[in-house]
């Protein structure tokens, strides 16, 4: 995974910026888009950014002079596929990211919640400490069983 796609995304988060008349595109963008793909065209990588940024299917045809029904077509493609799935993954590591600068800052605004002399307050603080205390265990949980299982799969091939 290129570490230039995130600062992609991130600059055309920052911007607001998701095509247009004058393609909208910013400097990193075009430097995403000029990335080599030997199985995607230019139009269908920039096709590709503009869904994940959030484009409707039929402004992303309007911006890279498509029709929907080839976006469709191109929706089928592997290699289309893979490629959004790709560019739709850096985006949710960026946003994990974000939440997790912002865990340290919850976790304190709970705390004090917990103690500000509001009964109904400090309860609802209560609560959403367990709560997502139990979700993390369950995770834990989730994940050490999917070991296991994906350990017994891999013994039986």
């Amino acid at each position: 995974m290129c570490r230039a796609r995130l600062d992609l995304l991130t600059k055309k988060a920052k911007t607001g910026k998701c095509g247009g008349k004058s393609s909208g595109l910013t400097l990193l963008s075009r430097k995403y888009l000029l990335m080599k793909n030997d199985e995607l065209s230019f139009k269908q990588m920039k096709s590709c950014y503009l869904i994940v940024s959030g484009l409707s299917l039929k402004n992303v045809g309007s911006a890279v002079g498509c029709s929907e029904t080839t976006l469709f077509r191109w929706l089928k493609l592997p290699a289309f596929q893979d490629e959004l799935r790709s560019l739709k993954r850096i985006v949710i590591e960026r946003s994990l990211g974000k939440l997790q600068v912002l865990n340290d800052k919850s976790i304190q605004t709970l705390e004090r919640l917990l103690n500000c002399g509001n009964y109904p307050t400090e309860c609802r603080a209560a609560v959403a400490i367990l709560t997502k205390n139990h979700e993390s265990i369950d995770f834990f949980e989730y994940e050490s069983r999917l070991k296991a299982i994906e350990q017994r799969f891999n013994e039986n091939k």
